[in-house]
């Protein structure tokens, strides 16, 4: 048996994890140096989109000629860096500690006061939930759900599998979720949908459109990251 070096134990005491940003060890999900590297998406923003602006708008040009059946969306981090490599941390490795410890923070914080009758997450197919073994945004969006004092809803289903996005267009994508997902019954009032991160918001604005449907009349879309 080959023993660690004394440093190297010592280091596993102290500091049992590592960041998900740096992957040195660290006391927590982040050490400091990455936690100040945070990509934060600060204000202005557009309100409809939640795209940085030069002014605080609803509607900019990334999506004024864009029809979109969610009223609003918010994220506090660039898909890029930090952010990123937290995503990938939980929805590739399976590091689930990162949800509470920092990204339910950082996305209950984005919402400045604003309420919610119910948190619904964008759902997986169950194939691709066979594979995964869990729903990233599902852990997202119950953790929200219970910062920020809303029921989590399981209203939404995948009804049939699609194509992984990633190297999707705009047009293509939209395609793509078109019909894949459905209502589980009815959702009075205003919701806030959580998904990991939003590119085109495709998959968020089928979602949307499925719930106002069924009933609902206002959805937020929230994430922690955003392409911009």
């Amino acid at each position: 048996m080959v023993l660690k070096p004394y440093a190297e134990v010592l280091a596993d005491l102290f500091y049992p994890q590592r960041c998900v940003g740096c992957s040195r060890r660290s006391s927590d999900v982040l050490c400091r140096t990455c936690f100040e590297a945070l990509p934060e998406i600060s204000p202005p923003t557009c309100g409809r989109c939640g795209l940085p602006t030069a002014f605080e708008v609803y509607g900019c040009d990334g999506c004024r000629t864009v029809e979109l059946a969610f009223d609003g969306a918010r994220a506090p981090l660039r898909y890029e860096g930090v952010g990123k490599g937290a995503v990938h941390a939980l929805k590739y490795e399976g590091y689930r500690r990162v949800v509470e410890r920092l990204m339910a923070p950082l996305m209950a914080g984005s919402l400045a006061g604003m309420r919610f009758d119910a948190v619904v997450a964008v759902p997986l197919h169950r194939a691709r939930l066979a594979k995964r073994g869990f729903n990233q945004a599902e852990l997202m969006g119950r953790a929200v759900a219970g910062r920020i004092g809303a029921p989590f809803l399981d209203k939404l289903r995948a009804v049939r599998g699609t194509r992984d996005q990633v190297e999707l267009a705009a047009p293509e994508r939209r395609e793509n979720v078109a019909g894949a997902f459905d209502a589980r019954g009815p959702v009075a009032g205003s919701v806030l949908l959580v998904d990991d991160v939003m590119t085109t918001g495709a998959t968020l604005n089928e979602c949307a459109r499925v719930l106002k449907t069924s009933g609902t009349r206002e959805v937020h879309a929230l994430t922690l990251c955003r392409t911009c």
